[in-house]
């Protein structure tokens, strides 16, 4: 069965730990090293659809965004008001990710 890459789309042969193009690590990577680090819950600032939730969930746990996205709006349906008052409390207790900073060299523009 083919794999393809969740953030850059390029195909990738069975059992890789990261993507070739982008570095992205797979579902095998989380697999293969015992206790791996996740990425903390924190509301990205990119990708975000109304505050984040979803896609923090997604980053830190490696869920598909889409996946929890739909399973939010069904829950939001099906047991009403739960999930609702779940994404505000949510909302309210993930922090935002921090700015990153540019890339700098330390060297003052200019001087060569």
């Amino acid at each position: 069965m083919a794999m393809y890459c969740k953030n850059c789309g390029a195909s990738l042969p069975e059992n890789v730990q990261f993507c070739s193009a982008c570095g992205t690590a797979t579902g095998f990577a989380a697999q293969a090293v015992p206790g791996a680090v996740r990425s903390p819950l924190v509301r990205p600032r990119e990708g975000r659809k109304v505050a984040g939730v979803c896609v923090g969930f997604a980053k830190a746990y490696g869920w598909d965004v889409l996946l929890v996205r739909i399973l939010m709006m069904v829950g939001a349906i099906v047991i009403f008001p739960l999930a609702e008052i779940a994404y505000i409390v949510a909302w309210l207790a993930m922090p935002d990710e921090p700015f990153s900073l540019p890339f700098t060299t330390g060297v003052p523009p200019g001087s060569s």
